[in-house]
């Protein structure tokens, strides 16, 4: 069994306005995701013991700016970077006018693109071949990790918000053990 730390990124510019983020690899985090940081900093020494600046291990951060970005000013070190942790794609949701929030909220639904990451994701992180203990990451991708945790029937811990389901808030910090 692995213990592993899920951090949702900072505020970014593309969450500003209170809708999803998804598809937009580029936007850096907002004055407000940078104070966030330091708030994520605290929360690593305190609730986790982990103080980043003196963390020798690297971390694992998705391939878009914000979880990067997030990383590095918490305090991190050596970040590496991998798409096994991106954003889900929900483009057609959002074109069409879905929250895909709301919907995965009421309907604990994570987008198509979303479930076999997730699921090769718990798979290697469960066999060693993923050992990172820290993923900078996104809501709904934690969000997906909490249902795929449900159905192979792991207690996650993460609380289901009937407004936000399984999606924490920015720089937010979710412990698990797989």
């Amino acid at each position: 069994m692995a213990e592993i730390l899920l951090a949702r990124h900072a505020q970014a510019y593309a969450n500003r306005r209170d809708f999803a983020a998804f598809g937009n690899k580029e936007s850096p985090l907002t004055d407000h995701g940078i104070g966030q940081t330091i708030a994520m900093n605290r929360a690593f020494r305190s609730d986790f013991g982990i103080v980043p600046e003196e963390y020798a291990r690297p971390v694992l951060a998705s391939t878009f700016v914000r979880p990067q970005q997030t990383a590095r000013l918490v305090g991190f070190n050596v970040i590496h970077i991998s798409s096994k942790i991106d954003e889900a794609r929900v483009d057609d949701e959002v074109m069409s006018g879905i929250s895909p929030i709301e919907k995965h909220a009421n309907e604990r639904w994570v987008p198509e693109s979303l479930k076999g990451p997730v699921a090769r994701f718990l798979d290697e992180v469960q066999e060693g071949s993923l050992s990172y203990e820290i993923y900078f990451t996104h809501g709904m991708f934690i969000a997906g990790v909490a249902l795929e945790c449900e159905a192979r029937g792991i207690d996650h811990g993460i609380p289901f918000d009937e407004k936000r389901g399984y999606v924490p808030l920015q720089a937010a910090i979710a412990k698990l053990a797989v």
